[in-house]
């Protein structure tokens, strides 16, 4: 009778399922052709009417892991991260240490296949088990099964031996004489983790690689929640400072609480860390990092312990438009340390609640693919409910509807004055700033509440003193100047608005120069550059018309149909929407965020207010005064007044809010009418070719016959010139001067029998030569420091061209093949080798 033995499949259950139901057709059909034991697969029974049971997270284990004789593991990078490897290796390795104690020698039931290559160390487990791809065809090793039975018509040949040598393992295994007990559920609930055996060891190296940027004088500061959370935190004993209540007294603000900011690991384990960009986000990021990376000790106080218990900190940004993978999460933060990663080890970390993530630059996203990087950050989180998570946002493009009672929202409070003194000292201190400008910045902000209030942001403060010291100043980090002297006069200060835009716009991000023109390929949009992205110029218009519409609010804060009325233009239907200018004041401006699904705030009321004067003094039509009427506001009238007084004495441009590091910028003007072109021109003296030249067309191919004076002089003015040719000129010896022509590409020179001299072309751009004919001469080695010459083409035989009867020159392509030499410029001593090109003799 021949015996019968059951495998079952372990792999990452929803990835590729129809693959894998291929790759097993072709398999089973191997294992029923040829002779020897029969092998059936265990197949899990058909689901119930309501679908799987449990959650659906992949790793509730792979059916028959049990009870099979052979376990077919397809190992992936998500197999290790999301599949049952954890669950499955955990059984297989139990079965494995219950044989060898029955019978002493350990059981072969295992089978591990590269469904895909992972790029990491295998667990110990895994690795004792893998005794057959060291024997397979590199392309199994490299590509992996996935690939080859995806691609199985190119990889057939390599694929049937792969198979082959499967279902020979199998026999093998099977035929074996120890085979491994099988577990009933209440053994194979209760197996201990075997892929876990090695992480403790690689979980010290990786805390010893990760060194988190640190500020060198920490700035103490706080967090604003609102009432409710404050109130669950208060049942848990947590201490306040016991902010005031607001009362409904009009004010757009939700009543909130002050709370330390290093307790911020007490408000939950889903933290949604909400506010404008520079308000000091990265940095106490950084410090929950610190905090995980330093050895505790018992007996330490409360908010000196590893935050939620965690001693792994996974500090994520998404500054490059993404965030990694789970097995991209250590190459990232210790790249040092990324070969001795077991795999799977960041995702077990996260699902036993041993590390926390704080992802950061999630405003840096961009908008097309924002709700990508939200749903698989979702998606992570609801596979590992155990794992902490602080995300730094500004609140665009969160999706408040989905995060529901799972996030608790909090924010880091403005710095207070003296957080402010404390934070300014110590950038002087670390980066020999200007203490003159410094001081003389601390003694303003003691008479003008205005700017101390523009500076409560971190990136503002550091603005600020920069723009003190102003450009050229003495001891300002990367300008040249004299060390500090007591004796040195103080410098001239710098007007109180320039103080005031460098402070308000410290979060602005640059964009790239907006286009002079419209896009060939569609039509203009008002309102949008040709990249589609909202002009910059826009965006500070829009800012003081939102500014404007709040002066009547108690509040930073704005209602979303407040703010989305204010942007709404009804005279121009194409322009930028609305709900696109709001999220581009808040991601590129930085001058507005999104504390919540229907609310807008400014950074502080002094952004506001500096907003809204710049824009009633700069705006034309806006009527200042009537304003003033309905909003009295003493500190709004006062800059409204300097900021007209600054324009009328030095002529500051109108409706632009210049970016810190550079001038003002204007929408530009539009497109040039098109430049008339022709593609071949010939002349035969300097006055026909001044002619051209004021003509003022573009040329792609020159050709001068004869003597030709001021060619180092015209030449470099003659726009889109490609090509040269010079002909019949017994006077030539010399190239002409040709680094000016910056579109110049190929030379060709025809019955000049006297040139020698070609060094011109070192210092030109020019990638083709041709000279017809060329005298019995060695090649010129000036040819081969030409950096760009990558083709030379010389006629050495022959004589001199033939004539046409009409006067015309032939062409040198006419001369004899035998007679043409071509030489290739190689590369110079340290430069890259050129490919040279085909030649076509």
């Amino acid at each position: 009778m021949v015996p019968v033995y059951r495998y079952a499949v372990s792999y990452a259950h929803g990835r590729d399922e129809a693959w894998v139901a291929r790759f097993l057709d072709e398999l089973r059909r191997r294992l029923e052709t040829t002779d020897g034991p029969r092998f059936q697969r265990l197949v899990p029974p058909p689901l119930p009417p309501g679908g799987r049971e449990g959650p659906d997270d992949g790793r509730e284990g792979s059916y028959g892991v049990e009870t099979a004789d052979i376990v077919l593991a397809l190992c992936s990078p998500a197999y290790f991260n999301e599949g049952p490897a954890q669950h499955d290796w955990a059984i297989l390795a139990l079965r494995r240490s219950l044989g060898q104690a029955r019978t002493g020698v350990p059981p072969q039931t295992a089978l591990p296949l590269v469904w895909e290559p992972v790029d990491r160390r295998l667990p110990g487990p895994v690795a004792t088990a893998d005794l057959f791809a060291a024997d397979q065809l590199p392309e199994y090793r490299s590509l992996g099964l996935a690939l080859m039975t995806m691609q199985a018509p190119r990889y057939r040949a390599a694929l049937d031996r792969v198979l082959d040598a499967i279902a020979a393992r199998m026999r093998t295994m099977a035929e074996a004489a120890t085979p491994a007990p099988e577990l009933d559920d209440r053994f194979a609930g209760e197996a201990p983790d075997a892929l876990s055996a090695e992480d403790a060891a690689f979980t010290e190296q990786f805390r010893k690689e990760v060194a988190p940027v640190l500020p060198a004088t920490a700035v103490p500061r706080t967090l604003t929640i609102p009432v409710p959370v404050t109130d669950r935190i208060a049942n848990k004993s947590i201490g306040l400072d016991g902010g005031a209540d607001a009362g409904p007294d009009g004010s757009s603000a939700p009543p909130e609480h002050v709370l330390a900011a290093e307790l911020l690991p007490e408000l939950g384990r889903r933290v949604l860390l909400v506010g404008p960009p520079g308000a000091g986000h990265s940095t106490e990021l950084a410090r929950l990092a610190g905090r995980a990376l330093d050895d505790t000790a018992p007996g330490r106080a409360r908010t000196d312990r590893a935050p939620w218990g965690c001693r792994i900190p996974f500090v994520l940004s998404a500054r490059s438009g993404a965030l990694p993978r789970l097995d991209g999460m250590v190459p990232m933060l210790a790249p040092l340390a990324a070969p001795q990663e077991p795999a799977g080890w960041a995702a077990r970390q996260l699902l036993s609640g041993r590390a926390f993530l704080a992802v950061d630059d999630l405003d840096a996203v961009p908008v097309s693919n924002r709700s990508a990087v939200w749903e698989w950050l979702l998606h992570l989180l609801r596979t590992h409910p155990q794992a902490p998570c602080v995300i730094a946002t500004n609140g665009t493009g969160v999706p408040w509807d989905r995060l529901g009672d799972t996030f608790r929202i909090a924010a880091l409070g403005p710095l207070t004055p003296d957080g402010v003194r404390t934070l300014l000292d110590s950038l002087v201190a670390t980066s020999s700033g200007d203490r003159q400008a410094r001081t003389a910045l601390l003694r303003r902000f003691d008479s003008d509440p205005l700017l101390l209030g523009v500076a409560r942001r971190p990136a503002a403060a550091a603005a600020l003193l920069r723009a003190a010291g102003g450009p050229g100043r003495p001891g300002l980090p990367g300008l040249p100047g004299l060390p500090d002297r007591p004796d040195r006069p103080d410098p001239e200060p710098v007007p109180r608005h320039r103080l005031l835009r460098a402070g308000v716009s410290a979060g602005w991000r640059r964009t790239r120069e907006e286009t002079t023109g419209p896009s060939s390929s569609s039509p203009p949009v008002p309102g949008l550059g040709s990249t589609g992205q909202v002009p910059d110029s826009v965006l500070r218009a829009a800012s003081g018309l939102l500014a404007v519409a709040a002066l009547g609010l108690d509040s930073s804060r704005i209602p979303l149909r407040t703010a989305l009325g204010a942007l709404r233009d009804p005279g121009a239907s194409d322009a930028a929407s609305p709900e696109r200018l709001l999220a581009a004041l808040a991601d590129r401006a930085g001058v507005v965020f999104r504390p919540g699904p229907d609310t807008v705030a400014f950074p502080s009321p002094e952004v506001r207010t500096f907003l809204a004067a710049h824009h009633l003094a700069h705006a034309p039509g806006a009527d200042a005064d009537e304003l003033l009427v309905r909003h009295p506001s003493a500190e709004l009238g006062e800059l409204l007044t300097q900021l007209r007084t600054a324009e009328a004495d030095t002529d500051t441009p109108r409706s632009v809010l210049a970016t810190p590091g550079g001038p003002p910028r204007r929408l530009s003007a539009g497109s040039p009418p098109p430049r008339p072109a022709v593609r071949r021109a010939a002349v035969r003296s300097s006055a026909e070719l001044r002619t051209l030249l004021r003509a003022d067309t573009a040329v792609a191919e020159l050709r001068c016959t004869g003597p030709v004076d001021g060619l180092a002089e015209f030449l470099p003015r003659l726009p889109g010139l490609r090509s040269l040719v010079l002909a019949d000129d017994q006077s030539l010896t010399a190239l002409p001067e040709l680094s000016g022509c910056r579109s110049l590409r190929a030379v060709r020179v025809l019955r000049c029998p006297n040139l020698r001299e070609l060094t011109a072309l070192e210092s030109s751009t020019v990638m083709f030569l041709d000279i017809d004919p060329w005298p019995g001469l060695p090649v010129p080695a000036g040819l081969r420091r030409a950096p760009w010459l990558s083709r030379v083409d010389l006629a050495t035989g022959g004589g001199p061209g033939v004539r046409a009867a009409n006067g015309a020159v032939a062409d040198a392509a006419t001369t004899p093949a035998a007679s043409r030499a071509s030489v290739v410029s190689p590369a110079a001593p340290g430069e890259p080798r050129r490919r040279p090109y085909s030649s076509t003799q």
